[in-house]
């Protein structure tokens, strides 16, 4: 009977045993996919263009380009964990930029001063951004979009449309062609950022309360925490990293320009940012997640322009990556959270 009982028991331990792998393969598979989606492209245009992917010097040009829409994406991501929208991310980059341009060229104020400029340019912008959408309850992408719209304005107005290129101070224009021990000096300055970024998301209080903000708005009221200054917080903090990312873009391309203040700019950095949303910790936007997506998103880019498609595609892969990103982060959060809703 004992012996009867025992091999009764063993396929049903069996089938558990085997059911709990398969869901550590699943979790495993979720969680590492868009890394996985990364290899694979290195690999394949690696394959088809030796001589012109898999090379030191294209790989070089990758980690200078991208650092820039790196910082942008982050700077999505901070209101996104609290449940907002801020699409004025790229405009205040775009204003950001010709603040401190400006600064130098048309001020002869020195670079320091320039780049205090230009990233409190952006901090305020988050500030006007933080009080529209938390203290007078405007839907976070109708006033970001406003906000944008009128930036773009600004912008365009004071540039006549014509780049600032002149009187720029050539350490600052200089800085996509210097490394340190053979990395990109943009691309350190990128690590250092993300790197206090998700210090700041993730070890702090403030980043705690943000995310509890994100997930239940009247739980985390309920719970003490003030969620509208949190929300303005947000903006405030994700308009000072887009300035930030507009002194990069300075240094990245030697000039400011005004076409940095249109949506498409920003478009790679959605994509990446609810990219990073389906990858490492699915159904939460991390600074991880949103590095690999930008990463993915750039060496596919630099993959297919090097086999040579029509300039056209880029746009249209870009905003296919944008709907299936947004898609596939929402069915997470779904599951994670049981709301589909972001962007109030």
């Amino acid at each position: 009977m004992t012996l009867a009982k025992n091999t009764e028991t063993l396929p049903s331990q069996a089938l558990q045993k085997s059911t709990g792998q398969g869901i550590k393969w699943t979790e495993f598979i979720e969680r590492a996919g868009l890394i996985l989606l990364l290899l694979l492209v290195v690999v394949v245009f690696s394959g088809l263009r030796p001589n012109t992917f898999a090379t030191y010097a294209n790989f070089r040009s990758i980690a200078t380009v991208q650092p820039v829409m790196a910082v942008t994406a982050i700077a999505l991501i901070v209101p996104l964990i609290g449940g907002r929208f801020d699409v004025s991310v790229g405009a205040t980059l775009g204003l950001s930029a010709i603040a401190t341009a400006s600064a130098m060229s048309h001020f002869d104020l020195p670079l320091v001063l320039s780049i205090v400029i230009g990233v409190g340019a952006g901090a305020l912008i988050g500030a006007i951004n933080g009080t529209i959408v938390a203290y007078l309850g405007v839907n976070s992408i109708i006033g970001t979009l406003g906000i944008a719209t009128i930036l773009g304005g600004i912008v365009t107005g004071y540039t006549n449309g014509i780049p600032i290129s002149s009187g720029l101070s050539p350490v600052l224009t200089n800085i996509s062609i210097q490394s340190v021990f053979g990395i990109p000096v943009l691309f350190v300055l990128m690590a250092i950022i993300a790197a206090a970024a998700w210090f700041l998301l993730t070890q702090t209080p403030y980043g705690r309360n943000l995310a509890a903000v994100g997930s239940n708005a009247d739980s985390a009221r309920l719970a003490g925490i003030r969620t509208k200054r949190v929300v303005m917080q947000s903006f405030v903090i994700a308009g000072s990293l887009a300035g930030v990312a507009g002194v990069l873009q300075i240094g990245a391309q030697g000039n400011a320009g005004p076409q940095l203040v249109g949506i498409t700019f920003i478009l790679p950095a959605l994509a990446a940012a609810f990219l990073g949303a389906t990858t490492w910790e699915p159904g939460k936007f991390t600074v991880q997640g949103t590095l690999i997506g930008i990463f993915f998103l750039g060496t596919t880019i630099s993959g297919l322009s090097l086999v040579g498609i029509q300039p056209w595609i880029t746009d249209v892969f870009n905003g296919g990556a944008v709907v299936l990103a947004i898609a596939l982060s929402a069915q997470l959060r779904r599951r994670r959270t049981g709301s589909l809703e972001i962007g109030s």
